[in-house]
């Protein structure tokens, strides 16, 4: 099967960014299978970028290549790593961006790309995704050992992530972690921890409090909702709460933003 290799960034698709890195992939690796994943991470938004990687790379066959650019401090020191983890690779720059991919892959491997011939020969001080990510995800596409990138990597960067908690026995206290394209709030409450609340209490009713207002209960789905206006509560497809008004943008309507406090109580 022909190598496959996904793109995730926050380079947008207004310029030639995300097309170049292709290009240069495809010009060391041209029998590479190229899968965008999102180019819409908002800009030097770490955080976004640890959720949309983690929750996305599990989706691919085991041995695809994940080039991940959000990459606010290059130029700089930090190092360009080049990974396994899970039965998955991953490059991109030491910042924090592999954060929760590495918490549930626990036997990480990682290397610190320095060999010069794996890189483009002019690296710029701007854009490391074209001239240092993509040449070497196309390098290991073609089979290229990890060992041979460069040096065992030690003391991968990590970033501190929000968690829900739950200081009391009814009560579940989280934070909107991400808005999508439609406006939904996603929130980093887990479906299992509201299931586990629920059992503890033998109850099975929800209060949903946000930054404008509580929802009663929380649906099943996004078309279970009665109307175009309210809000509403359902577990999407990163088995966590999000916040959502049917068919419209809840974000933009009710003024949601990442880092807002959500509350669930059960009764």
């Amino acid at each position: 099967m022909a190598p496959i290799i996904t793109m995730t960034t926050d380079f947008g698709l207004t310029d030639p960014f995300a097309g170049v890195m292709k290009g240069v992939i495809l010009s060391i690796a041209p029998n590479a299978t190229i899968v965008d994943i999102t180019h819409e991470i908002n800009p030097q938004d770490i955080q976004q970028g640890v959720y949309v990687i983690a929750n996305s790379y599990g989706y691919f066959p085991k041995g695809t290549i994940h080039v991940c650019v959000v990459d606010p401090g290059v130029g700089t020191e930090r190092r360009p790593l080049i990974c396994e983890a899970g039965g998955h690779y991953f490059i991109g720059p030491d910042n924090g961006l592999f954060t929760e991919t590495f918490r549930r892959e626990k036997n990480a491997v990682a290397r610190v790309i320095t060999d010069r011939n794996k890189m483009l020969q002019n690296v710029s001080a701007t854009f490391h995704g074209r001239d240092v990510f993509a040449p070497a995800a196309a390098h290991l596409a073609n089979g290229a050992a990890l060992e041979s990138f460069g040096p065992a990597a030690e003391d991968i960067k990590a970033i501190d992530l929000p968690w829900e908690t739950r200081p009391a026995p009814d009560l579940i206290i989280g934070e909107v972690i991400y808005i999508d394209r439609f406006g939904n709030a996603v929130t980093n409450i887990s479906r299992s921890i509201v299931e586990k609340t629920a059992r503890d209490m033998e109850k099975n009713e929800f209060g949903v409090d946000f930054s404008a207002g509580t929802i009663d209960g929380i649906l099943p789905n996004y078309s279970s909702a009665e109307d175009e206006e309210s809000p509403c509560a359902v577990f999407g497809s990163w088995d966590t709460l999000e916040i959502f008004v049917k068919n419209n943008d809840a974000a933009f309507i009710y003024g949601i933003e990442t880092g807002d406090e959500v509350r669930i109580r059960v009764f």
